[in-house]
C-alpha cells in the first residue's frame, strides 16, 4: 500500500467523483427543476453521508501511522483536496456542462416552490432574495467551505476511535 496519505487522497478522490456523479444525476434527471427545495435538501444529506463515509475510510487507511492531532490534519487535507475538487466540478457542471439557462431556471422553481407554502411575507421575501442573489461561484465556494467543515468536523470524532493509540 505504501504511503498511508494514499488513503486519504484517493477518499478525497473517491467524494470529488460520488458528488459529481451525484450532481449530474440531478442536473439531468429533472429532479432539480421539478422538486428544487426537497432535491437541494436531499442533495445536502446525500453529499454530508458521503463526506463522512470516505473520510472514516480514508482516516482509517491512515490510522495505524497517525495519531490524534495527525488525523486531524489528515481530515483537514482529504477536507481541502475533496473540496477544491468539487469546486471545480460544480463550476463546470454549472457553467459548461448543464443546459444553457439551467441555474437560472432552478433558482426560479426555487422561488415558486417556496411561494407555494404560504410563508409569512417577510420570510418569503428574505428566501427569495437569497435564491435571487446566487450564483454558479458561490454555489461552488459553498461546496468547498462544506467539505472542508464537514471534514474537519466529523473528523475530529472519528479520529477519537481510528487513530494510532
Amino acid at each position: 500500500e505504501g504511503c498511508p496519505m494514499n488513503s486519504v487522497i484517493k477518499s478525497s478522490l473517491l467524494l470529488a467523483v460520488i458528488i459529481a456523479v451525484v450532481t449530474l444525476g440531478f442536473t439531468f434527471s429533472g429532479f432539480q427543476l421539478s422538486s428544487p427545495l426537497l432535491g437541494g435538501l436531499i442533495f445536502v444529506v446525500i453529499a454530508i453521508l458521503a463526506n463522512i463515509g470516505c473520510l472514516f475510510w480514508g482516516l482509517s487507511g491512515s490510522a495505524a501511522e497517525s495519531g490524534y492531532g495527525k488525523q486531524l490534519l489528515n481530515s483537514l487535507i482529504f477536507g481541502v483536496v475533496a473540496g477544491v475538487l468539487i469546486f471545480c466540478i460544480s463550476m463546470l457542471i454549472m457553467t459548461v456542462v448543464a443546459p444553457d439557462n439551467y441555474f437560472e431556471e432552478v433558482k426560479t422553481a426555487s422561488v415558486e416552490a417556496l411561494e407555494s407554502i404560504n410563508m409569512p411575507e417577510e420570510a418569503l421575501a428574505k428566501q427569495v432574495e437569497k435564491i435571487e442573489a446566487k450564483t454558479p461561484m458561490g454555489e461552488a465556494l459553498a461546496g468547498l467551505i462544506g467539505t472542508i467543515g464537514t471534514s474537519l468536523f466529523f473528523g475530529a470524532i472519528i479520529a477519537i476511535f481510528k487513530r494510532r493509540k
